[in-house]
């Protein structure tokens, strides 16, 4: 990587979240019922079909500020109101995390989901090409202002990985669960993340590797997923400006053709298609039983696309 670059070839920015605060998309999150779907999912364990529509992917809601209310949601999709915790630990992965502070934002509002069980604990990792700011994060995150009692009950672990890189991502997966599973003795052969999270790191992959690299990406991130997927791409329009910004400072231009990337014209589709493939399917919530469903997009005009596993291999 090249500092000149200012992190517009890999996505890797400095001072990222000082644009783009983490309260931006958590309240949209929020907002749209998303939040409160994945956190009820991991509290409750609720597997079956009823808390689905009639397509098997739409969940109404009341329309309201979504909060993690069991009793609300339990009483909109027709489910006894009651918690049955399904892992004592949920593990979150952030993919493309920057310097840690949306990983750490999303980790807090998980934890609202385990107040009720002071036994369940949330273990998080966030990856990263940029050792700089995956140092930032584990300065400002995993060490300071932190106790012991919360470092036991949190415990956020940050790495610099090449997402591109099969063999990087899934060590950096492999040694995290190895730790955990030191650290608390269990005696399990494959754990699995219950929600991994890629925000606007799609475009990053797929202009440094390729159709294949991103697909490959993608099919990892299914594969370390046990739960849920959240994904927020970036649509096609965003390459044209990646090459806008490096030929203002004067730095080499990146290939981003349609010849060359042949998944960009339809990428949010593209996308879609290699997940559900993967044995997901697509998550969207009704606020009202009478409104249309449309994509939850961000306030810069991205999808924010939730994946519930559907299947999985026990093997």
């Amino acid at each position: 990587m090249d500092a000149e670059d200012k992190g517009h070839r890999h996505g890797n920015f400095p001072n990222y979240y000082n644009f783009h605060p983490p309260q931006n998309r958590l309240l949209i999150l929020e907002q749209c019922g998303l939040m409160t779907y994945i956190r009820r999912g991991l509290v409750i364990g609720a597997d079956d079909d009823s808390k689905l529509g009639d397509d098997g992917s739409k969940l109404t809601l009341p329309r309201k500020k979504a909060r993690l209310d069991i009793a609300a949601c339990a009483a909109a999709v027709g489910e006894t109101c009651s918690i049955a915790v399904k892992d004592d630990i949920i593990y979150y992965c952030d993919l493309g995390c920057n310097e840690g502070d949306l990983t750490i934002a999303m980790a807090l509002s998980l934890r609202k989901a385990v107040h009720h069980n002071k036994k369940q604990t949330v273990r998080c990792l966030g990856l990263d090409i940029d050792s700089k700011l995956i140092e930032r994060a584990s300065n400002k995150f995993s060490c300071k202002g932190v106790d012991d009692k919360e470092k036991e009950e949190f415990m956020p672990v940050f790495k610099d990985c090449n997402l591109c890189s099969g063999d990087a991502h899934n060590n950096a997966c492999s040694s995290f669960f190895a730790d955990s599973t030191k650290t608390h003795q269990e005696i399990i052969p494959r754990k699995m993340f219950s929600l991994t999270t890629i925000f606007s790191t799609t475009m990053w992959i797929h202009i440094n590797s390729g159709d294949d690299g991103l697909t490959k990406f993608l099919e990892r991130a299914c594969g370390w997923t046990k739960k849920y997927l959240l994904i927020e791409p970036q649509h096609s329009g965003c390459y044209r400006k990646a090459n806008v910004r490096l030929r203002k400072m004067k730095r080499p231009e990146i290939d981003v053709s349609a010849e060359r990337l042949k998944m960009r014209n339809q990428i949010e589709n593209e996308i879609e298609k290699v997940v559900t493939g993967c044995g997901f399917r697509r998550v969207k919530i009704d606020l009202e039983a009478d409104e249309q469903v449309d994509d939850v997009r961000t306030a810069w005009n991205r999808t924010l696309q939730l994946y519930e596993r559907t299947e999985i291999d026990e093997d």
